[in-house]
């Protein structure tokens, strides 16, 4: 089970990763793509979940979009650039502290 959980996690920080790659090269189709897939002002259960989904799996790309939105064309992507570079950064961090928690929960059980 704790396999699947790892599975998970790394698709989540691999799709979050190929999304910013995505904003990089088209960076104008994949912001509107984000937007049109989201509803501004959810007003019931449905919409929040497609909201937080959609969030949890291109979030954080959104988000570095939305930073580096009134720069020029070159300096959007050497933002966007270094913004990717931080996150994998962190993906990585984050990913070998679930793991070592999933580790200590298969060694406990």
């Amino acid at each position: 089970m704790t396999e699947l959980i790892r599975y998970v996690i790394l698709a989540i920080l691999a799709s979050q990763a190929a999304y910013f790659f995505a904003i990089f090269f088209l960076y104008k189709v994949m912001m509107d793509w984000y937007e049109w897939s989201t509803f501004p002002k959810p007003s019931n259960i449905f919409e929040k979940t497609v909201n937080f989904l959609t969030a949890l799996i291109f979030g954080v790309a959104y988000w570095a979009g939305l930073r580096v939105k009134i720069k020029n064309w070159f300096m959007k992507r050497v933002y966007l650039l270094g913004y990717v570079f931080v996150y994998i950064i962190l993906a990585v961090i984050i990913y070998n502290i679930l793991n070592a928690i999933l580790k200590y929960i298969e060694m406990s059980f």
